[in-house]
């Protein structure tokens, strides 16, 4: 404030300059945002005297992970409808930060509150983005039908020929393979820069790796045929049947570091959001390019991303179903497309150490109705309890088989490509543990109630592999009287 005197003072109140104590008083704007609040829809409708029993259940069990509701920060609207007062099934609730709210929609959308109900959490400013749509209705621009190129054109190939690939000094080519005559090149890309580039199971897509994410290849031109962005990918793994893709990068996705890399005009093709903000894995569908969801991956101590074991997710042969496992832990299964936790929680396995899917949906003998898929795994021993080999049935989680095995230190599963076989390589040592030797565990389990044949070997088996086809069930094995070897 400037200093007055007799002599100068204002001739009015307005005049008074009191800029020096508003800039010394100022406070600072605060920024209103409702980025921590979340919206939970298909909730009980409950009566006045049972909000604050179900306000705790949601407190205290179902966000209880994701983080803290600020105090009085559950918003239920109630209704009145023929007299009697009741809530309308949603709720607004309000976390402590931003990041405990994304957190929250990110492991609890799609909870499996009661037999029937699933929970949907969507962020509050959601609410907005849509109350802005126009209500009228203005149908897009029809676009023009354009033929798709056939993915397994190459079967139709004269000679029955097949193609290989090859990546030599960043040009990449793919060939007709002769059998006599020189490879006929197909299709060239000089000065191409990938990190690894591998074929879909079936063949109808060539996966090429970038620094920004991964393309798919195919048709007869060979043009590009999907872009999926995914910053310092490392790793791709296609589903059995080629409708789903997984991606790892070691790098957490970033929605605002991402953004500044494509640059204001290519934000919109950003398919991350704030939910998958830190996490590593990717799972995309291969037809459209829409990401269906991403994953968290373990840390180290220091945060950084752990080194996970490859593939990721194991899928079942149908593809409703995929599974990752926590090692000694647990095997949590998805269900595709919805990408949602089945039953809503992993299915608990203390010390497991290996599982794998039954590559085939299994048919009953009597009815020639399809079983319910089936997965296999292996537990060791631990203090008096045995090792174990266990088969249960998705998506009832019933137990089907299981066998305890005795001085085991490892093992393996090897399923038949029918699926009416399984192979168990136990590792096993004597009682003095002074030699090693190998039981082959075969369960029939195309055949009721899972008969079990065991083949004693004296030596050790180092590799085992079924004869992929015939109906005899014929297997291969190496093995060794060298004791060092596992």
């Amino acid at each position: 404030m400037v200093a007055y005197t007799f002599d100068n003072l204002p001739a009015s109140e307005e005049e008074i300059d009191f800029s020096d104590l508003e800039r010394k008083f100022a406070i600072p704007e605060q920024e209103e945002t409702l980025e921590n609040v979340v919206v939970v829809d298909n909730l009980p409708i409950v009566d006045p005297s049972k909000v604050d029993k179900l306000i705790g259940v949601l407190q205290n069990k179902v966000f209880k992970s994701s983080g803290k509701f600020k105090a009085n920060g559950v918003h239920m609207p109630m209704a009145e409808v023929d007299g009697a007062t009741n809530s309308k099934g949603y709720a607004f609730i309000e976390f402590e930060t931003a990041e405990q709210a994304q957190t929250a929609i990110r492991n609890v959308n799609g909870y499996l509150l009661s037999k029937n109900r699933n929970l949907l959490v969507n962020p509050f400013m959601d609410v907005e983005r849509y109350t802005e749509v126009e209500s009228e209705y203005r149908a897009p621009p029809a676009e023009p039908y354009v033929e798709r190129e056939h993915l397994k054109w190459w079967l139709a190939d004269d000679a029955a020929r097949d193609q290989f690939v090859t990546y030599v000094d960043q040009n990449l080519s793919v060939f007709w393979n002769e059998p006599v005559q020189p490879a006929e090149l197909v299709k060239s890309w000089p000065n191409l820069s990938t990190s690894q580039l591998k074929w879909s199971p079936h063949g109808s897509y060539m996966c090429t790796l970038h620094s920004h994410g991964l393309a798919l290849w195919g048709g007869p031109s060979w043009k590009e045929l999907m872009r999926f962005v995914h910053v310092n990918v490392k790793n791709a793994e296609f589903s059995p049947s080629e409708r789903y893709l997984v991606t790892y990068s070691p790098t957490p996705i970033s929605v605002d570091a991402l953004n500044k890399l494509m640059g204001p005009e290519k934000q919109h093709l950003n398919p991350y959001t704030g939910a998958d903000d830190g996490n590593t894995v990717c799972v995309w569908d291969v037809r459209t390019g829409t990401l269906l969801r991403s994953f968290s991956t373990p840390k180290n101590a220091d945060g950084t991303p752990a080194m996970i074991m490859w593939p990721y997710f194991k899928w079942s042969p149908s593809e409703k179903y995929f599974a990752r496992m926590t090692q000694g832990a647990s095997i949590s299964v998805y269900e595709a497309p919805s990408m949602m936790m089945l039953d809503s929680k992993s299915i608990k396995v203390p010390g497991i150490q290996g599982f794998a899917w039954c590559p085939q949906v299994l048919k009953d003998a009597r009815t020639g109705a399809s079983r319910p898929e089936m997965l296999a795994y292996w537990t060791p021993e631990e203090g008096n309890l045995p090792a174990r080999v266990s088969l249960i049935s998705v998506p009832n989680r019933e137990l089907v088989r299981t066998k305890n095995l005795f001085n085991v230190f490892a093992a393996s599963l090897h399923w038949h490509p029918s699926g009416q076989m399984l192979c168990v390589r136990v590792q096993r040592h004597t009682k003095s543990k002074k030699s090693r030797f190998t039981n082959l565990e075969i369960f029939r389990t195309g055949e009721r109630d899972v008969p079990v044949d065991v083949v004693e070997l004296t030596d050790t088996a180092v590799a085992f592999d079924w004869e992929p086809t015939g109906e005899n069930f014929r297997f291969a094995i190496l093995h060794t009287d060298d004791p060092t070897l596992p």
